[in-house]
């Protein structure tokens, strides 16, 4: 009689079950649908209004079907809590899984804990602990999870997955592996269709080509191109790039910069920044251009030479470099000043050429010349050659000046400081002899080949080599006109006087003479 009762029991609540529409409305509210169970029982120790379900049970909730080895359905408050195979179908197109559901119906809250996985098309996320919101389409964890898609591994302390729309936001020790790079950051989005991440905090990418960091921007994972927006900079074996905006293709190694450009090269000792411009660490070529400047650390100093356009490019076959600067050219060290149109700089034998109407200050000393060559030696100068015209002009005082012309001439430098100036080809020379600190004349000297001796910027001596000739005058019997070579002119108007000289634009400079004013010869960087 009890057996039998009992089979009634059964029956009817399986018929009921077949007869329970899909979705009822109780109390306005949906409620969860069992559509199959191997077996199903309803005690009072399992509380009232619970059931029991054992065996292939399936639940469906909208759109949400749920499978598990077993579950305990809670009427009262349209919960499931499932064990055992969970796997839960949303739209048919996103599967969940893990080994405990607790689903709670009125809330289209589904919680999954243990070996959960959650597949979404090509998008596998793992972790022990999820809980996905089907009204907000998003799911979340908050004590560790991955997310896998095609290449790329994403693994964080949180996140959140939103399904619809296939983005993934991750929060606290990110790390993203890629077969190429290492990404870490504390917040990263990730839509995961076109394999896009959004950086959105402090991020560090390691490969063996270099290092990226940027505070903002986006990475393209499937195209290896990244969009860097704040405090970015990429850093490879010997070059430093920073930048404002840098737009880096990984493929080919070209990095584009708009404005706050720098470039750093530790291996040649330079720096070259300018508000837009690029370098492509494959083939190790830099351009800088708006408000260019080329910085060359030498000794306890450093260089600053502006250009409108300023090119770093490797020499073939050597670890060096050449750098080009074009038009407009103006540079600025606390010794030595000067400006022309272009220059060369060739990190080989360490000579800067500088061409067409170059004009070089060094202390005291005015030089021109067709082009110009100086040559450095353990990053301090120590040789400068005038071609073409060479013309040397020191001022004795305020209305007179010491002058070399020749057709070359090289000048010999010491502790930054010419000691000896030879000329080859057309010498002449002006310069003012003393006694006991005294004037007491203008001497001019003709010789093919001559040399001056220089003591603290002063002449102290004059080599006359080949068929010299020369006399000395008292300076009141002299017009000034006669106590200048032909071609003389003095430029010190057009003197960068401190570092942001550089960038004073100005014309030609003009043929003409001009007052010295002693206190121009302190220059501040």
């Amino acid at each position: 009689m009890k057996v039998g009762m009992r089979f009634l029991g059964v029956l009817a609540v399986v018929l009921w079950m077949g007869v329970l529409p899909a979705q009822q409305r109780e109390g306005g509210r949906t409620t969860v649908h069992i559509e199959h169970a191997d077996y199903m029982e309803g005690a009072a120790r399992f509380g009232k209004n619970v059931q029991a379900l054992f065996g292939n049970v399936r639940f469906r909730h909208h759109q949400t079907l749920m499978h598990c080895d077993s579950a305990f359905f809670y009427r009262d408050s349209n919960m499931v809590h499932a064990y055992g195979s969970v796997h839960v179908i949303q739209n048919d197109s996103i599967h969940l899984y893990g080994d405990v559901l607790y689903y709670r119906g009125n809330e289209d809250k589904a919680m999954v804990r243990e070996n959960v996985r959650l597949v979404n098309k090509n998008v596998v996320l793992t972790t022990e602990f999820l809980d996905y919101d089907r009204r907000t389409d998003v799911a979340y964890y908050y004590n560790g999870g991955t997310i896998t898609s095609d290449n790329n591994e994403l693994v964080s302390d949180w996140g959140y997955y939103y399904p619809r729309t296939e983005e993934a936001h991750f929060r606290k020790e990110v790390v993203v592996t890629n077969p190429d790079y290492k990404m870490y950051s504390d917040t990263l989005l990730y839509y995961t269709i076109p394999e896009i991440i959004k950086i959105v905090g402090p991020t560090t990418i390691i490969s063996e080509r270099n290092v990226i960091y940027s505070e903002a921007g986006f990475y393209d994972t499937q195209n290896d191109v990244a969009q860097l927006e704040r405090n970015s900079s990429i850093q490879g074996e010997t070059q430093l790039l920073k930048g404002d905006t840098i737009y880096y293709n990984r493929n080919n190694g070209f990095g584009e910069v708009f404005s706050s450009m720098y470039l750093q090269d530790s291996a040649n000792h330079l720096i070259i920044t300018g508000d837009y411009g690029y370098y492509n660490e494959l083939s190790q070529r830099a351009l800088a251009t708006r408000r260019a400047v080329l910085m060359q650390v030498q000794q306890d100093d450093t260089l600053f030479l502006h250009a409108d356009t300023l090119r770093a490019d490797p020499i073939d076959s050597t670890e060096y470099k050449l750098v080009r600067a074009y038009h407009n050219v103006k540079f600025f060290r606390t010794d030595f000043q000067g400006r022309c149109d272009s220059m060369v700089y060739d990190l080989r034998d360490s000579i800067n050429t500088f061409y067409k109407d170059p004009i070089l200050w060094a202390n005291r000393n005015q030089m021109t010349a067709g082009t110009i060559r100086l040559h450095t030696r353990n990053n301090a100068l120590y040789k400068a050659e005038l071609l073409t015209n060479a013309f040397v002009v020191g001022p004795e005082d305020s209305t007179s000046f010491n002058q070399i012309k020749g057709r070359t001439m090289t000048g010999h430098i010491r502790d930054n400081k010419l000691y000896r100036i030879d000329v080859e080809g057309n010498g002449q020379t002006i310069y003012y002899p003393k006694e006991d600190g005294a004037v007491i004349g203008v001497n001019k000297a003709e010789s093919s080949n001559l040399s001056i001796l220089l003591e603290e910027q002063q002449v102290s001596g004059i080599i006359l080599r080949k068929d010299p000739s020369g006399r000395l005058n008292p300076p009141y019997l002299l017009t000034d006109e006669a106590q200048r070579l032909e071609g003389f002119r003095w430029l010190e108007t057009y003197r960068p006087k401190k570092m942001s000289d550089i960038f004073i634009r100005e014309e030609h400079a003009p043929e003409a003479v001009q007052q010295v004013n002693y206190s121009d010869f302190h220059f501040d960087r």
